[in-house]
């Protein structure tokens, strides 16, 4: 038995492309659009959705003025897409199976079953309800009816859930910022031009959206700023080695610990660090800093400071939500190098 060609075969054929073009070629709108249909369903059978869409859309094309013939090439369509998981274009074409024919029990299941999958629940009840006006106490409607109405509840309940999680987190972010605020430490971000590129010079975050982004509050994870339930700031400070291109990050720098707290643990005697193999970055020989990006310059402080005594130094400035100090060595000749980067000794 010769086998019949598929649609790809032959729009790759121009012999069967033309013979299929002399099959269309003489009937009239209706006819054609039957025509159609009826090559859309064989696609259908055999599970090709693409190329049953294509044949549908082709009949459709044909603008015939049988309302019942146009409501079923929609509606078929609409399957086609349903099982292609193009949701939404299904449900268009559903509800313009409607349009031609408002009783059309497939497209009125359509519609409730695409609702149904894009979690639309309230129109998925306004189509149950159209159909039920048509054929009362449909068994398979009304159990469609039940599940929307399941799902609606489950829907608003979650939304309700949402709004009120979302507005603890507002309130608690807005504490943080206060703190912040009260501390007068100096925030800085990156600025953007109207190109939308960023600016070398940083901007002063003002509104409530930019301290949010500015402090990364946007992107929860372990490095972002928080306040304790002690009403304690607790800030990821990184500590960067310039000499061996590496760093340390602390996650929650609480705000009244001083660095040498953290320096007795990071520079124990004793202990090797692996990069450090001069063995110059001891707590005899460290020095910190951070830099006042304003003046292009190092500010070197005493380790016996808090960290909220440094942050208040209106020169040291947090960007993007995150303390950066330099740590050097006294006892390494990179020291004076890198200094001299600075216009510094």
């Amino acid at each position: 038995m010769t086998k019949e060609p598929t649609q790809e075969e032959i729009d790759a054929s121009p012999t069967l492309s033309a013979i299929q073009a002399i099959k269309y070629a003489e009937n009239d709108p209706e006819e054609l659009a039957l025509e159609h249909k009826e090559d859309g369903n064989y696609q259908f059978k055999k599970k090709m959705y693409r190329l049953a869409v294509k044949a549908y859309t082709e009949g459709i094309k044909q603008k015939c003025e049988n309302t019942d013939l146009n409501a079923v090439l929609y509606t078929n369509r609409a399957a086609a897409h349903f099982h292609l998981e193009n949701f939404l274009s299904s449900f268009n074409d559903a509800k313009r199976a409607l349009r031609f024919k408002p009783d059309h029990m497939k497209a009125i299941f359509r519609c409730v079953d695409c609702c149904l999958k894009m979690r639309n629940y309230a129109e998925a009840l306004q189509h149950c309800d159209s159909g039920l006006q048509i054929v009362p106490n449909e068994k398979s409607l009304l159990e469609k009816r039940a599940t929307a109405v399941k799902q609606k509840k489950a829907q608003e309940r979650d939304a309700r859930k949402g709004k009120l999680e979302a507005k603890k987190v507002k309130a608690k972010q807005e504490k943080l910022l206060q703190a912040i605020k009260d501390r007068n430490v100096q925030l800085r971000m990156t600025a953007t031009g109207e190109d939308n590129q960023a600016s070398v010079h940083p901007k002063k975050p003002t509104s409530y959206e930019d301290l949010v982004k500015c402090l990364r509050l946007d992107v929860m994870s372990e490095f972002n700023v928080t306040l304790s339930d002690s009403g304690a700031l607790q800030w990821p400070v990184r500590f960067l080695y310039p000499e061996h291109n590496q760093s340390d990050v602390i996650s929650a720098f609480e705000e009244n610990t001083r660095f040498i707290d953290h320096f007795v643990e990071m520079f124990k005697p004793g202990d090797e660090i692996p990069w450090d193999k001069e063995k110059t970055y001891t707590l005899d020989n460290i020095e910190v800093y951070f830099e006042e990006y304003d003046k292009g310059r190092l500010v070197t402080f005493n380790s016996e400071n808090t960290l909220q005594e440094v942050l208040s130094d209106q020169r040291c400035h947090v960007y993007h939500g995150q303390p950066n100090f330099i740590v050097l060595s006294r006892a390494s000749d990179f020291r004076d190098d890198y200094l001299h980067q600075y216009g510094q000794k």
